[in-house]
């Protein structure tokens, strides 16, 4: 995605499981920023970590609507212009550090310019979604909506991260647990609840939108170096589609 468009759609296409009734979103699938932004002061290398999108996370969305003939949203901006997963003037919503980068391009932003942020990007995609889930409850009757993101194997001064997988759930901790036993089952991942991150403190996209539609759903959070290329993404989305399987009404 080069493009301003604050969002991409990928079309249902007949897969291997088609008309699956799954749903599948990436909020922070782009690195791109807007030309008129000037990289946020950033140079490449900053923008190609983890601080400005979920490495591997759109391949493995890619992947999973390939895998099932479903639609699929990508956000076409980074989070570094304004996060689509926290709500508006909340802390890191427009990040002026991240993971202890400064970040030149959101420091003492008017109000008018975060205004332009949401009014640009943020709320197009919001809207985007809410109109992609109109569109899965009106052709299935019990949609599976999976939310996908990725996470660094080690935040600056942290430690490094062991785990393969995070399920983060909020709303339904039986399914979590379930699924995560079924992709244990599938391949030996070690597969956490509620880490890297907690759905209880940080959910927002699934908050806004899906639980409060009462549908099922699942956020998965896969280490990057897992899924950081296309080949490796391929066999990630190849165990978790099998896993996901079990969930899927019809299948």
């Amino acid at each position: 995605m080069c493009s301003d468009i604050p969002y991409k759609i990928i079309p249902a296409k007949s897969g291997t499981v088609s008309n699956s009734g799954v749903f599948v979103f990436c909020d922070h699938a782009s690195n791109h920023i807007p030309a008129h932004l000037n990289n946020l002061g950033l140079g490449a290398a900053d923008l190609s970590r983890h601080i400005a999108w979920d490495i591997g996370a759109a391949t493995l969305t890619r992947q999973f609507c390939k895998a099932y003939g479903s639609v699929g949203l990508l956000a076409g901006f980074s989070r570094l212009v304004i996060d689509p997963n926290r709500a508006v003037d909340t802390p890191g919503s427009i990040p002026e550090i991240s993971d202890n980068t400064p970040i030149p391009g959101n420091q003492n932003l008017s109000r008018a310019q975060k205004n332009e942020r949401i009014t640009r990007y943020y709320q197009p995609y919001h809207d985007a979604l809410e109109a992609q889930l109109d569109a899965a409850q009106a052709q299935f009757i019990d949609p599976l909506i999976v939310s996908v993101h990725s996470f660094t194997p080690k935040m600056a001064g942290g430690q490094k991260r062991e785990l393969d997988i995070g399920l983060l759930w909020k709303a339904d901790p039986d399914k979590a647990h379930r699924l995560k036993t079924e992709i244990e089952r599938v391949h030996p991942y070690h597969v956490e609840l509620n880490q890297p991150y907690s759905a209880l403190e940080l959910n927002y996209t699934i908050d806004q939108h899906v639980i409060a539609r009462g549908l099922r759903h699942t956020t998965l959070e896969v280490r990057q170096d897992l899924i950081d290329t296309e080949a490796k993404a391929h066999i990630m989305a190849a165990h978790l589609t099998k896993a996901l399987g079990h969930f899927i009404k019809g299948h």
